[in-house]
């Protein structure tokens, strides 16, 4: 079912506030997809954020590249969002408009994925304010399958224990790849009905290494060997104890 766009709303509150033009989207290669694809497809969405104003996060390439890679493909959707300046934010709260993105002003908590990309460590903040403003649960443990699995990538989520409790995985290193392996575990769960949005049952999302031996793998260290790694089910808090 077709997600409705918010503009309709947020256009009459873009006059009051300061560079309303950073929220109105149609850039020169801007992708907008039909929501729900092709008849019989199952589509996975992301909601790509680049946690900081729009002027700072529109030249990101990271953001692009996934931003392109996924739109590349016929049943995935990716939408970006930025961070709402204090100004509008609060109209948006007086008026129940969400966080939203700036391609086809549909709100962020509709997407299967919010995917995170942080530059530096100035952006967890502005996560917490745009899942606020989304209608997301800030904490991971409260999350369940009616919210978009928050996904943090990047140079300052290498090391994401300072924002362990707020994400469901990261994705550590180049997420190319990551990405459309991900989709694709997603897109497989949502055929199979298992759950609206999780990949499996009761949904812990896993934390994904990308390195030069592996790619892509779920992996943690084992307690009987603190220097090897092996794929395990994770949790949302991180990675499970060894049986």
């Amino acid at each position: 079912m077709p997600v409705e766009s918010l503009f309709p709303r947020l256009e009459p509150l873009l006059p009051t506030v300061s560079k309303p033009i950073q929220y109105v989207g149609g850039e020169l290669n801007s992708t907008v997809k039909d929501w729900d694809g092709e008849p019989g497809d199952v589509m996975v969405r992301w909601a790509l954020m680049y946690p900081d104003a729009y002027e700072v996060g529109l030249p990101n390439q990271g953001v692009m590249i996934l931003y392109e890679v996924l739109n590349e493909q016929p049943r995935a959707l990716a939408e970006r969002t930025y961070a709402i300046w204090p100004d509008l934010a609060t109209k948006m709260r007086e008026h129940g408009i969400p966080q939203f993105t700036v391609d086809a002003h549909r709100p962020v908590a509709a997407f299967d994925v919010l995917g995170v990309s942080f530059s530096t460590e100035l952006g967890y903040t502005n996560m917490l304010e745009a899942l606020d403003l989304a209608g997301v649960p800030l904490h991971a443990k409260d999350r369940d399958e009616t919210h978009p699995i928050v996904l943090a990538g990047g140079h300052a989520a290498f090391n994401p224990e300072p924002i362990a409790d707020f994400v469901d995985a990261a994705v550590l290193g180049d997420g190319e790849q990551a990405v459309l392996e991900m989709t694709a575990v997603i897109r497989q769960a949502k055929a199979e009905g298992s759950a609206a949005r999780r990949p499996c049952c009761g949904w812990r999302a896993p934390a994904v290494s990308t390195s030069p031996a592996s790619t892509t793998s779920t992996t943690c260290p084992t307690a009987a060997s603190p220097g090897s790694r092996r794929t395990v089910p994770t949790s949302r808090s991180g990675c499970t104890s060894a049986p």
